[in-house]
């Protein structure tokens, strides 16, 4: 089967939308190359799932449970997590960080939007690495993670194998910077299945045969076809200043 760049995308009551929905809009169109399940937190298997990921009217439906994702022995490339006020109570969950934590272990890309870093700072991984979040939110709740070397000003932070971004529209960008550091184009790719090792930490993984020339390419080609002014510089960050 050619090569494939396969992501799990968390999803949860009340996630904010725009934090999935902006990203994929900017890594899922015109591409044979991603492939997106969605995944359920509250391990409600559908249609009750369809109800527990409602956000505003909008209504998804997920591909499996949390549970069948940590069962599953498929490989997978990316795990994405969204932000949202709902999932706050998730920071005091032990159990349920353990789960995701054990995903976060397999996945050779980890990307949050918004609050979804916090997930990740909860579950410790991000201890002496850089990181961002929801502006709004910042300097309320960053200081609960003093290990994590925190950055108010980006757009989007790159440390190791995670990708963290700021608030909402911001991981519009940050889905573009995905695409530039992960995609493979069609002449590259092959056959062979990809290999990803239990826990191999958080070590920054390329896919094979990624060319980073072609990936930037391919990334702006796209913000232009959906008519999107990409921010490349994730340090320039205006709201970094309105928000303080």
């Amino acid at each position: 089967m050619p090569q494939k760049h396969r992501i799990l995308a968390l999803v949860f009551h009340e996630f904010e939308n725009l934090d999935l929905f902006g990203p994929m809009g900017a890594i899922i169109p015109g591409s044979d190359y991603y492939t997106l399940e969605l995944v359920n937190v509250h391990n409600l298997p559908s249609p009750n799932g369809l109800e527990s990921s409602i956000k505003n009217g909008i209504g998804i439906m997920p591909n499996m449970t949390l549970t069948q994702a940590l069962e599953d022995t498929k490989p997978f490339s990316t795990l994405f997590i969204p932000g949202g006020l709902s999932m706050m109570h998730f920071l005091e969950d032990a159990i349920l960080l353990e789960k995701i934590g054990q995903l976060v272990l397999r996945a050779p890309t980890v990307f949050t939007v918004c609050t979804g870093s916090l997930i990740l700072a909860a579950t410790g991984v991000l201890d002496g690495r850089g990181a961002t979040c929801n502006k709004q939110l910042f300097d309320e709740v960053t200081p609960k993670y003093p290990r994590v070397i925190w950055k108010k000003k980006a757009r989007w932070v790159t440390d190791g194998k995670y990708l963290t971004a700021s608030g909402v529209t911001a991981g519009i960008d940050a889905g573009f910077a995905f695409v530039a550091r992960t995609y493979v184009a069609p002449e590259d790719r092959d056959d062979r299945p990809e290999i990803i090792a239990e826990g191999q930490g958080d070590n920054e993984s390329f896919a094979r045969n990624y060319d980073s020339e072609k990936a930037i390419k391919y990334a702006r080609h796209v913000a232009r076809m959906v008519e999107h002014c990409w921010n490349e510089d994730p340090g320039n960050d205006p709201f970094a200043v309105t928000s303080a």
